[in-house]
């Protein structure tokens, strides 16, 4: 018996099922950064302690920078708040000897909406030792608009690494799929060549 002489040629490289393959990491991307973002965002009303103002308020502070926000949309207890100017209003904050902390204005301007709240950065203060402190806001020389302030340390950044982090692992999700797209496209392309 003889043969042919016909070699049977095998297709080596990557099959079009491969194209779904390179997705896979788009799509672990943007789960991760979802699942970093619901479990942050969610958190971030809980770290701002809120005062209606005029008035006052003891909070228990840690150690370390604190950010005064008024929030020009609020609500507190049920009742809404929108004020969209409040000249003359006055922050003070004293420790639990009455000595004042002094505060100053935020170097940067620092907003946030998270739901019905709405506010940015007014002032800020250094905190030397955890304990309880007064904050006292209002209007000295006239009477002023019921509003609110929020008070809490590390509230932008813990905002901004949330953002970082999750358009981090949303970029790394979308290069190792354009990387992986790219070399099924060119394997296939010489794979096709080749026959």
């Amino acid at each position: 018996m003889t043969s042919t002489g016909r070699a049977v040629r095998t297709k080596s490289g990557p099959g079009r099922i491969f194209y779904l393959v390179a997705v896979v990491p788009l799509v672990v991307g943007l789960a991760t950064m979802g699942v970093i973002l619901a479990r942050t965002l969610p958190n971030l009303n809980s770290g701002l302690q809120q005062i209606v103002v005029p008035g006052e308020r003891e909070l228990t502070l840690e150690p370390g920078q604190h950010t005064v926000f008024l929030e020009t949309r609020s609500v507190v207890d049920g009742r809404s708040y929108v004020v969209d100017d409040v000249p003359g209003l006055q922050v003070e904050v004293r420790d639990a000897a009455g000595t004042v902390v002094p505060v100053h204005e935020p170097v940067g301007y620092a907003t946030y909406s998270l739901g019905a709240r709405t506010g940015h950065a007014i002032q800020n203060f250094e905190v030397e030792t955890a304990g309880t402190y007064r904050i006292r806001a209002g209007y000295p020389d006239e009477a002023g608009p019921a509003t609110v302030i929020a008070v809490g340390q590390g509230f932008v950044g813990t905002l901004l690494v949330a953002i970082f982090s999750a358009l981090v692992a949303m970029m790394i999700g979308l290069a190792l799929t354009t990387g992986l797209l790219i070399w099924v496209y060119s394997s296939r392309r010489r794979m096709v060549r080749s026959d």
